[in-house]
């Protein structure tokens, strides 16, 4: 191999090599600043596009966060009152009933078939009243029977409590649905609850129908 052949390749190789270190120090800045004032310019819309393509709008936030634990706890408590955990009594379907025949003027008498839950066990029931509606479907309270107890405590066993109740003197004859709306002192506070919904037929006073 001539001289005439090695020196050819020599300034080729040299000639890489300027070209390779003109783009390292020359080209590679000029475009990564061209790149980075393409991106200070289209910043919001280049955010926004990454944002949405990755998803991140929907990653957990404290806000999300707290949002989330919210609906959690709300949908438990709908869980718990659903299956009765979140009640001071339970009452199993179909053993509580009103005794019939009911006339206009008469006592209504309720028998209530019910237990104390886990969460009442410590709750003392402090005033009750009962709520009756007619066909208008308007709720009316009613009173307590002079006869009846005030304020006798359930067992964490069923048990059966007879409960006496004067209704308005506004009810029409019909179907009449009525329920206790029971309050409950736990611990140092008040809590509500209320009772299984029973109806019955009242019916028209004896007097009404002898006219």
């Amino acid at each position: 191999m001539t001289k005439a052949d090695v020196l050819p390749r020599t300034r080729s190789i040299i000639g890489l090599i300027r070209d390779f270190f003109w783009i390292a120090t020359v080209m590679t800045p000029l475009m990564l600043v061209m790149l980075y004032g393409l991106y200070a310019l289209n910043r919001d819309w280049i955010v926004a596009t990454v944002r949405a393509e990755l998803g991140i709008e929907r990653l957990a936030t404290a806000a999300s966060v707290e949002r989330l634990a919210g609906e959690v706890s709300a949908l438990v408590d709908g869980v718990r009152r659903a299956n009765g955990e979140a009640r001071i009594i339970r009452q199993p379907p179909g053993r509580s009933y009103i005794r019939e025949p009911v006339r206009q003027g008469q006592n209504v008498v309720m028998i209530m078939v019910a237990e104390r839950t886990e969460l009442g066990r410590n709750c003392r029931l402090e005033q009750w009243v009962p709520i009756f509606t007619d066909e208008r479907n308007i709720p009316t309270p009613g009173e307590r029977a002079a006869a009846g107890p005030v304020r006798r405590q359930l067992d964490d066993e069923l048990m059966p409590l007879r409960i006496e109740m004067v209704p308005p003197a506004t009810m029409m004859p019909g179907r009449v649905p009525v329920y206790l709306a029971l309050d409950y002192r736990c611990r140092d506070r008040l809590f509500p609850d209320v009772s299984e919904t029973l109806a019955y037929q009242l019916l028209p006073s004896q007097e009404g129908e002898t006219k």
